[in-house]
Protein backbone atom coordinates (compact mmCIF):
# COMPACT_ATOMS: atom_id res chain seq x y z
CA UNK A 1 0.00 0.00 0.00
CA UNK A 2 1.41 3.23 -0.92
CA UNK A 3 1.87 5.65 2.37
CA UNK A 4 -0.22 8.95 2.39
CA UNK A 5 2.63 11.76 2.91
CA UNK A 6 -0.06 13.90 4.32
CA UNK A 7 -0.39 11.03 7.14
CA UNK A 8 2.05 11.31 10.23
CA UNK A 9 3.92 8.32 9.05
CA UNK A 10 4.11 9.77 5.93
CA UNK A 11 5.52 12.95 6.72
CA UNK A 12 7.93 11.53 9.30
CA UNK A 13 9.13 9.12 6.05
CA UNK A 14 9.87 12.66 4.38
CA UNK A 15 11.59 14.02 7.24
CA UNK A 16 13.83 10.80 7.26
CA UNK A 17 14.50 11.36 3.71
CA UNK A 18 15.85 15.10 4.23
CA UNK A 19 17.99 13.62 7.18
CA UNK A 20 19.62 11.02 5.40
CA UNK A 21 20.67 13.76 2.69
CA UNK A 22 21.92 15.65 5.56
CA UNK A 23 19.14 18.39 5.56
CA UNK A 24 18.41 18.26 9.06
CA UNK A 25 16.86 22.12 9.36
CA UNK A 26 14.53 20.67 6.64
CA UNK A 27 13.60 17.43 8.38
CA UNK A 28 13.03 18.54 11.46
CA UNK A 29 10.15 20.95 9.63
CA UNK A 30 8.34 18.02 9.26
CA UNK A 31 8.87 16.27 12.70
CA UNK A 32 7.76 19.44 13.93
CA UNK A 33 4.77 19.60 11.76
CA UNK A 34 3.78 16.20 13.38
CA UNK A 35 4.29 17.16 16.65
CA UNK A 36 2.12 20.34 16.42
CA UNK A 37 -0.99 17.23 16.26
CA UNK A 38 0.89 14.89 18.54
CA UNK A 39 3.37 16.71 20.82
CA UNK A 40 4.01 12.75 22.38
CA UNK A 41 5.08 11.16 19.12
CA UNK A 42 7.84 9.05 19.50
CA UNK A 43 8.65 8.19 16.29
CA UNK A 44 8.91 12.11 15.74
CA UNK A 45 10.39 13.23 18.53
CA UNK A 46 13.64 10.19 18.14
CA UNK A 47 14.46 11.49 14.60
CA UNK A 48 13.90 15.31 15.69
CA UNK A 49 16.82 14.80 18.27
CA UNK A 50 18.75 13.03 15.66
CA UNK A 51 19.09 15.76 13.28
CA UNK A 52 19.12 18.27 16.27
CA UNK A 53 22.22 16.13 17.49
CA UNK A 54 23.66 16.85 13.65
CA UNK A 55 22.72 20.59 13.81
CA UNK A 56 24.78 21.11 17.29
CA UNK A 57 21.60 21.74 19.10
CA UNK A 58 22.61 19.05 21.79
CA UNK A 59 20.04 20.64 24.35
CA UNK A 60 16.95 20.55 22.47
CA UNK A 61 17.89 17.47 21.36
CA UNK A 62 18.22 16.49 25.07
CA UNK A 63 14.63 17.68 25.52
CA UNK A 64 13.32 15.55 22.68
CA UNK A 65 14.66 12.13 24.02
CA UNK A 66 13.85 13.36 27.70
CA UNK A 67 9.82 13.63 26.25
CA UNK A 68 9.95 9.96 24.76
CA UNK A 69 11.09 8.32 28.31
CA UNK A 70 8.28 10.28 30.03
CA UNK A 71 6.64 7.67 27.12
CA UNK A 72 8.28 4.76 27.80
CA UNK A 73 10.99 4.67 29.66
CA UNK A 74 13.08 1.70 28.17
CA UNK A 75 13.33 3.20 24.89
CA UNK A 76 16.97 1.88 24.92
CA UNK A 77 17.71 4.38 21.46
CA UNK A 78 16.56 7.57 23.27
CA UNK A 79 18.58 6.60 26.28
CA UNK A 80 21.83 5.77 23.96
CA UNK A 81 20.83 8.92 22.38
CA UNK A 82 20.85 10.97 25.90
CA UNK A 83 23.79 9.62 27.07
CA UNK A 84 25.34 10.88 23.79
CA UNK A 85 23.94 14.52 23.87
CA UNK A 86 25.68 14.53 27.46
CA UNK A 87 28.93 13.06 25.91
CA UNK A 88 29.07 15.75 23.31
CA UNK A 89 28.83 18.50 26.60
CA UNK A 90 31.25 16.60 28.31
CA UNK A 91 29.01 15.72 31.04
CA UNK A 92 30.46 11.88 30.98
CA UNK A 93 29.05 10.96 34.47
CA UNK A 94 25.14 11.71 33.43
CA UNK A 95 26.05 10.09 30.30
CA UNK A 96 26.92 6.79 31.81
CA UNK A 97 24.06 7.28 34.00
CA UNK A 98 21.97 6.92 30.60
CA UNK A 99 24.11 4.10 28.96
CA UNK A 100 23.83 1.98 32.30
CA UNK A 101 19.64 2.62 32.07
CA UNK A 102 20.12 1.59 28.13
CA UNK A 103 21.88 -1.08 29.31
CA UNK A 104 19.70 -2.52 31.91
CA UNK A 105 17.14 -2.81 29.02
CA UNK A 106 19.39 -4.36 26.85
CA UNK A 107 22.98 -5.95 28.25
CA UNK A 108 24.35 -6.52 24.56
CA UNK A 109 23.61 -4.06 22.87
CA UNK A 110 27.09 -3.02 21.51
CA UNK A 111 26.61 0.50 20.61
CA UNK A 112 25.71 1.30 23.81
CA UNK A 113 28.74 -0.55 25.43
CA UNK A 114 30.88 0.96 22.71
CA UNK A 115 29.91 4.51 23.59
CA UNK A 116 30.16 3.85 27.75
CA UNK A 117 33.56 2.93 26.86
CA UNK A 118 34.47 6.20 25.21
CA UNK A 119 32.81 7.96 28.20
CA UNK A 120 34.27 6.01 30.80
CA UNK A 121 37.55 7.41 28.87
CA UNK A 122 36.48 10.69 29.79
CA UNK A 123 36.01 10.35 33.83
CA UNK A 124 39.65 8.17 33.79
CA UNK A 125 38.45 5.01 34.35
CA UNK A 126 40.49 2.95 31.70
CA UNK A 127 39.93 -0.57 33.30
CA UNK A 128 36.21 -0.13 32.51
CA UNK A 129 36.90 1.58 29.30
CA UNK A 130 38.71 -1.53 27.98
CA UNK A 131 35.83 -3.90 29.35
CA UNK A 132 33.49 -1.99 27.07
CA UNK A 133 35.87 -1.95 24.07
CA UNK A 134 36.01 -5.92 24.79
CA UNK A 135 32.79 -7.04 25.56
CA UNK A 136 31.80 -4.76 21.76
CA UNK A 137 34.74 -6.64 20.00
CA UNK A 138 33.53 -9.76 21.46
CA UNK A 139 30.30 -9.31 19.32
CA UNK A 140 31.69 -7.05 16.55
CA UNK A 141 35.12 -8.46 16.36
CA UNK A 142 35.85 -6.17 13.39
CA UNK A 143 34.73 -2.94 14.39
CA UNK A 144 37.29 -0.47 13.27
CA UNK A 145 36.25 2.62 15.70
CA UNK A 146 35.97 0.25 19.41
CA UNK A 147 39.63 -1.04 18.24
CA UNK A 148 40.85 2.27 18.00
CA UNK A 149 40.06 3.34 21.07
CA UNK A 150 40.74 -0.20 22.53
CA UNK A 151 44.45 0.72 21.38
CA UNK A 152 44.14 4.59 22.94
CA UNK A 153 43.14 2.82 26.52
CA UNK A 154 45.84 0.33 26.39
CA UNK A 155 48.44 3.56 25.50
CA UNK A 156 46.77 4.98 28.58
CA UNK A 157 48.00 2.05 30.60
CA UNK A 158 51.15 2.25 29.38
CA UNK A 159 50.34 -1.22 27.29
CA UNK A 160 52.19 0.24 24.15
CA UNK A 161 52.63 -3.27 22.38
CA UNK A 162 49.17 -4.10 23.08
CA UNK A 163 48.11 -1.00 21.60
CA UNK A 164 50.24 -1.31 18.79
CA UNK A 165 48.54 -4.43 17.68
CA UNK A 166 45.22 -2.44 18.03
CA UNK A 167 46.49 0.95 15.84
CA UNK A 168 47.83 -2.32 13.01
CA UNK A 169 44.76 -3.66 13.02
CA UNK A 170 42.82 -0.03 12.06
CA UNK A 171 45.29 0.49 9.46
CA UNK A 172 45.17 -2.56 8.27
CA UNK A 173 41.34 -1.83 7.09
CA UNK A 174 42.34 1.94 6.82
CA UNK A 175 45.90 2.75 5.79
CA UNK A 176 45.02 6.65 5.64
CA UNK A 177 43.42 6.96 9.20
CA UNK A 178 45.44 9.94 10.44
CA UNK A 179 44.72 9.16 14.77
CA UNK A 180 45.73 5.58 14.45
CA UNK A 181 48.95 6.46 12.80
CA UNK A 182 49.61 9.29 14.95
CA UNK A 183 49.07 6.85 18.13
CA UNK A 184 50.98 3.95 16.52
CA UNK A 185 53.85 6.54 16.43
CA UNK A 186 53.35 7.72 19.73
CA UNK A 187 53.06 4.05 21.24
CA UNK A 188 56.56 3.85 19.14
CA UNK A 189 58.50 6.44 20.78
CA UNK A 190 57.55 5.43 24.25
CA UNK A 191 58.54 2.19 23.55
CA UNK A 192 62.24 3.96 22.50
CA UNK A 193 61.69 3.21 18.90
CA UNK A 194 62.19 6.86 17.84
CA UNK A 195 63.29 6.02 14.54
CA UNK A 196 59.88 3.77 13.33
CA UNK A 197 57.80 7.19 15.10
CA UNK A 198 60.00 9.30 13.17
CA UNK A 199 58.72 7.56 9.91
CA UNK A 200 55.34 7.73 11.17
CA UNK A 201 55.24 11.44 11.87
CA UNK A 202 56.77 12.60 8.46
CA UNK A 203 54.15 10.30 6.86
CA UNK A 204 51.54 12.17 8.30
CA UNK A 205 53.04 15.68 8.22
CA UNK A 206 53.16 14.80 4.44
CA UNK A 207 49.82 15.71 4.32
CA UNK A 208 49.38 17.90 7.16
CA UNK A 209 52.28 19.92 7.29
CA UNK A 210 51.40 22.36 9.86
CA UNK A 211 49.70 20.19 11.99
CA UNK A 212 51.43 21.06 15.51
CA UNK A 213 50.90 18.20 17.75
CA UNK A 214 52.30 16.03 15.15
CA UNK A 215 55.62 18.39 14.62
CA UNK A 216 55.66 18.50 18.89
CA UNK A 217 55.52 14.51 18.95
CA UNK A 218 58.84 14.50 16.57
CA UNK A 219 61.07 17.00 17.83
CA UNK A 220 60.71 15.04 21.05
CA UNK A 221 61.84 12.07 19.21
CA UNK A 222 64.51 13.91 17.81
CA UNK A 223 65.64 15.23 21.51
CA UNK A 224 65.48 11.62 22.67
CA UNK A 225 67.77 10.78 20.13
CA UNK A 226 70.26 13.77 21.11
CA UNK A 227 69.25 15.29 17.83
CA UNK A 228 69.39 18.65 19.37
CA UNK A 229 69.33 21.50 16.74
CA UNK A 230 66.69 19.46 14.86
CA UNK A 231 64.51 18.99 17.95
CA UNK A 232 64.23 22.55 18.34
CA UNK A 233 63.68 23.42 15.10
CA UNK A 234 60.78 21.40 14.63
CA UNK A 235 59.65 22.93 18.80
CA UNK A 236 60.06 26.09 17.12
CA UNK A 237 58.44 25.19 14.16
CA UNK A 238 55.01 23.82 16.29
CA UNK A 239 54.97 26.78 18.29
CA UNK A 240 54.40 29.06 15.58
CA UNK A 241 51.40 26.59 14.47
CA UNK A 242 49.96 26.37 17.85
CA UNK A 243 51.77 29.09 20.00
CA UNK A 244 50.90 28.80 23.72
CA UNK A 245 49.27 25.34 23.91
CA UNK A 246 52.82 23.82 22.23
CA UNK A 247 55.42 26.49 24.75
CA UNK A 248 53.06 25.09 27.91
CA UNK A 249 54.09 21.78 27.20
CA UNK A 250 57.87 22.10 26.22
CA UNK A 251 58.48 23.39 29.31
CA UNK A 252 56.93 21.29 31.22
CA UNK A 253 57.80 18.25 29.35
CA UNK A 254 60.79 15.89 31.38
CA UNK A 255 61.90 15.23 27.23
CA UNK A 256 63.56 18.69 27.04
CA UNK A 257 64.91 18.42 30.72
CA UNK A 258 68.71 18.10 29.52
CA UNK A 259 68.05 21.08 27.07
CA UNK A 260 66.20 23.72 29.36
CA UNK A 261 69.38 25.72 30.76
CA UNK A 262 69.93 25.80 27.17
CA UNK A 263 69.97 29.39 25.73
CA UNK A 264 68.45 28.03 22.30
CA UNK A 265 65.98 26.48 24.31
CA UNK A 266 64.94 29.34 26.50
CA UNK A 267 64.66 31.14 23.02
CA UNK A 268 62.24 29.02 21.34
CA UNK A 269 59.93 28.90 24.77
CA UNK A 270 60.31 32.86 25.78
Amino acid sequence: MTQNRSEPAGIISEGKSYAKLGKHKNAVSFFDKVLKGDPQNVDALYHKGLSLIQLRKNKDAVVCFEKILEKDPNHVLALNNLGNSYAEQQQFERAINFYEKALKVDPTFVPVIYNKGIAEIGVGKYDEALRCFNQSLSVEPENVFATYFKGLVLGKQKKHNDALLCFDKVIEKEPENFEALFYKATSLAELGKHQDAIALFDKILKDNPKNGTVIYSKARSKAELGLDREALELLAQAILYYGKTIRGWAVKDSVFNRLKDDLRFKAVVK
